[in-house]
């Protein structure tokens, strides 16, 4: 099916652990229903299936439209990611070089044999942010014959890299274009590094300690659970069908699609991954930080990538997140905003969209939780008010001199959703300065809370502090 090779080329173009995760406050949650809800209208797509992590913890998850011609998607129900799978790959590869394994600086030549068209000089990072100037397999003209030919078949990258590849597209490092081999071969480096092929490693390092149950990659991985089914213009007649039988045996695909965009999620999970690894609860600060250091990236999402992440304030209100879009089929975006310490994450079933389709998605479902929390985010200045230990643990002291604390009603402590979290305070008063202690603080949930000052009017200010 020569149309396969457009679904093929939209690969190319982008593209805490799970026990008792509480549930968002039913009123935001109502608000977040009713706005995917009307994205789904305004796209105009089969479905949207979507969920946010909050500072707390807390999941919302809600799905809308067709799963098969007659069901309906459910929250439960798993979507191809796509490229976002190059969020976990890459993570893998930064996980090994913070034990010593390798580092990303190593040359090509280190861990693999030398194959055609490729510069062993070449680097892991240059891999990593596509800065590698190889071709990009995924285009070639004969892969969806190939695919087709025998669509049970498992392809090996190997096998991918040998058969399908072509001259370089520039220099190393001389520019940037997004590439599905450069994570063909970071999935063969990390078999050569471990001894253990890429799902093996991302299962043992990531999705079974975080319990991120729904993660599957199908060629390898049979017990793949309930799946939104995709649709398709299978026939060419303008028409989209409900395509899961033929798609869900699509093997060939799916294994050549490996560690750049193989695997499938709920959108709960996928939430979870994006914000426990761009958080900081997977990898070192320093590495973390290292990975969202960008470079240009024309005509990607936010045009900046770094290590296997893409940086985007330009279609989210002008706040500042990291995360990737996933083009196989089917489509998703998966976002983490570290000024709120929340992650978005929405999927599509409908082969007509693509994932920048799914940018206003996040953009809306970003406005509507910044308007039901009840948090201001206006830092408060600096002079005249002082606070500590940050990141708290126990307690948590706000110092403030008298001049700044007049028409101070009170000083809350709030989490991410405007719920007062504290509720022993102590306040002693010298010639000087305003001193407000909170004590008790144990109990409270690791993240992102806010000291919020409230003068006589109801006015309110806050500043970020950690736990």
């Amino acid at each position: 099916m020569k149309k396969l090779y457009a679904i093929i080329c939209s690969l190319v173009l982008v593209s805490l652990f799970q026990t008792a995760f509480a549930q968002v406050p039913a009123p935001l949650a109502t608000e977040l229903d009713e706005t995917l809800d009307s994205m789904k209208i305004v796209v105009n797509t089969k479905s949207l299936s979507a969920a946010i992590q909050t500072a707390d913890g807390s999941i919302w998850s809600h799905a809308v439209g067709q799963s098969s011609g007659i069901t309906s998607v459910t929250t439960e129900d798993s979507y191809l990611i796509g490229s976002v799978t190059k969020t976990i790959t890459s993570a893998c590869i930064l996980s090994l070089a913070e034990e010593g394994i390798l580092t990303i600086d190593d040359s090509l030549h280190t861990w693999l044999p030398t194959m055609p068209f490729i510069d062993p000089n070449i680097t892991i990072r240059q891999l990593l942010n596509h800065s590698s100037g190889l071709y990009d397999v995924m285009g070639h003209p004969d892969l969806s014959d190939s695919m087709d030919a025998d669509m049970s078949r498992i392809w090996t990258a190997e096998e991918l890299v040998e058969d399908f590849m072509a001259p370089p597209i520039f220099t190393p490092g001389d520019m940037w274009s997004y590439c599905n081999t450069n994570y063909f071969l970071l999935g063969m480096i990390i078999e050569q590094a471990t001894g253990n092929p890429f799902y093996t490693e991302l299962r043992n390092r990531f999705f079974d300690p975080l319990e991120l149950t729904s993660f599957n990659i199908p060629s390898y991985e049979p017990d793949l659970g309930p799946v939104a089914h995709i649709w398709m213009d299978l026939d060419g007649d303008g028409n989209l069908e409900d395509a899961h039988s033929f798609y869900s045996v699509f093997m060939s695909l799916n294994s050549i699609a490996g560690a750049a965009g193989g695997y499938y999620s709920t959108p709960t999970d996928c939430a979870k991954w994006t914000r426990a690894y761009l958080r900081g609860d997977v990898l070192s600060a320093a590495t973390l930080l290292e990975a969202q250091t960008t470079i240009p990236a024309p005509g990607a999402q936010g045009n900046r990538y770094g290590l296997g992440l893409m940086k985007n304030s330009i279609h989210f209100l002008g706040h500042l997140a990291y995360g990737h879009g996933g083009d196989l089929g089917y489509h998703a975006s998966s976002w983490y905003f570290p000024a709120f310490d929340i992650s978005i994450t929405v999927f599509n079933n409908d082969n007509s969209k693509s994932s920048w389709d799914l940018l206003p998605v996040v953009r809306e479902l970003l406005r509507t939780y910044l308007a039901n929390v009840a948090v201001g985010i206006e830092d408060l200045a600096t002079e005249g008010f002082s606070f500590g230990p940050n990141p708290f643990t126990n307690e948590l002291t706000i110092t403030l001199e008298k001049e700044f604390g007049a028409g101070l009603k009170e000083v809350q402590l709030v989490n991410s959703l405007g719920q007062k979290v504290a509720s022993q305070v102590a306040i002693n008063t010298n010639q000087e300065e305003m001193i407000v202690t909170f004590y008790e603080l144990e109990s409270l949930a690791t993240g992102i809370y806010y000291v919020q000052l409230v003068d006589e009017n109801g006015s309110r200010k806050s500043i970020q502090v950690v736990k």
